[in-house]
């Protein structure tokens, strides 16, 4: 009898054991998939980011052809050089071997570098020569060309080496050109604080869900409480189905809300979303909006909106709503550019006449309508300008916004139209 018990404990025992060991082996085989499948994450991340920093390489050199002074012409310098950085931090982190994006990295480089000379000598007092402008548009072809063929790329990075996923795009490149070129330059912007907020209490969880609940015309109790958002703009997070709402810790103002639901067929066209999106503006009570430029994705119309003061439209105070074009409800609310940016501004008053702003414009674009307009600086400050809308080459629309005090051009936008909309770049 005690022979039997002690085989069943040392039965028991070894069962433990087995068990034991067998959850260890499970547990390190989830974090290995886990950390696989973060890895793989951040390499089609690094993917994405090296598309959209290319895109931006175009856009940017496209607006440089159009640049007419010193002030506008350092800042897409600038930009370049931004753009150029987070490009070669993008292709650092991809698994490739042999070199095979070396002439790709070459030509990332040579963007960044011939927009630093090219700003060290205008810093100087120097100018850009017929020569260098033609190598800008020479630069843009090529980005162009990078940008289409990256879209065709997708790597399998389970499968291992990656190198031939990225043929294509290097073959494309075996031919580029180098560039002469000298002297650094840099640029740094700090963190900004939400300018609404400045001198806001922070409102306790409860009184943030009573007006997550109210924007939703819902009771308090039919939402769920959610993980926070810390960071520069600290929220509350909620949630009802597919709906999902945050607040802002400081003044419990709602930030933004999105519906996730699914989409069904268009049965709504732009000009009603649009109206869609005015009566929700009017029924939040958020006056003084201008409608702006509007896109459409996936059966949805987004459209920016701007506060409006002294006739001037002021871009960094932006909301978006957008409107699903199976029903026409708002499907999402963002109004996190007006939060970061509004507060009381003195009255907005230009010391320079329309005509004498407009001199300043490029003799290569053709001025179409003009207005006053309050932009973003790249120091995070404002300036009041003239929002020229101009016909450039190859009909481009062109966006040139002129300092309504010195005349200066502060900054250059490319507009793009399509049956989806109007963007700016």
């Amino acid at each position: 009898m005690k022979q039997n018990r002690k085989f069943v404990m040392l039965t028991i025992a070894m069962i433990a054991v087995i068990v034991v060991l067998g959850g260890t082996t499970v547990s390190g085989y989830v974090q290995a998939s886990k950390y696989k499948m973060n890895l793989n994450y951040n390499y089609q991340r690094a993917v994405m980011d090296l598309g959209d920093c290319v895109d931006n390489i175009e856009n940017t050199l496209n607006k440089s052809v159009y640049a007419n002074t010193p002030t506008q012409q350092n800042g897409l310098a600038a930009k370049l050089m931004r753009e150029t950085s987070m490009a070669k931090a993008a292709l650092s982190i991809l698994p490739l071997e042999n070199g095979t994006l070396s002439n790709v990295n070459k030509y990332i480089s040579q963007v960044g570098d011939f927009s630093m000379a090219l700003s060290s000598r205008i810093s100087a007092g120097g100018k850009i020569t017929e020569e260098e402008y033609a190598s800008m548009k020479n630069l843009e072809q090529y980005a162009a060309k990078l940008k289409e063929s990256l879209r065709e790329v997708q790597p399998d990075f389970d499968a291992g080496p990656v190198d031939e996923s990225f043929r294509q795009t290097a073959d494309d490149f075996t031919d580029y050109p180098s560039l002469i070129y000298d002297g650094p330059f840099s640029d740094h912007i700090g963190q900004m604080k939400p300018r609404l907020l400045e001198g806001l209490a922070e409102v306790p969880q409860g009184n943030a869900q009573n007006n997550a609940a109210e924007f939703l015309g819902l009771t308090q109790d039919k939402l769920t409480h959610t993980q926070d958002n810390d960071g520069g703009l600290p929220m509350y997070n909620f949630e009802y189905g597919t709906i999902r709402v945050s607040v802002t810790k400081a003044g419990g103002v709602v930030c933004a809300m999105t519906d996730s639901r699914e989409i069904g067929g268009m049965q709504l066209d732009e000009t009603a979303a649009k109206a869609a999106a005015q009566n929700f503006l009017n029924a939040k009570g958020i006056r003084n909006m201008k409608e702006s430029y509007y896109v459409i994705n996936d059966g949805i119309c987004t459209i920016n909106y701007a506060y409006t003061q002294d006739y001037a439209v002021c871009y960094p105070d932006l909301v978006k709503v957008s409107v699903a074009l199976d029903t026409g409800d708002i499907v999402e609310y963002n109004a996190t550019g007006y939060i970061m940016n509004h507060h009381d501004r003195a009255k907005l008053e230009p010391k320079l006449s329309q005509d004498e702003a407009q001199k300043s414009v490029s003799p290569a674009l053709t001025v179409e309508s003009a207005g006053l307009a309050l932009i973003p600086t790249p120091g995070l400050n404002e300036v009041l300008c003239y929002e020229f809308q101009c016909k450039g080459e190859n009909d481009d629309r062109v966006l040139v916004y002129i300092n309504a005090s010195t005349g200066m051009e502060e900054q250059i936008f490319i507009m793009m139209q399509s049956d989806a909309g109007i963007l700016v770049k």
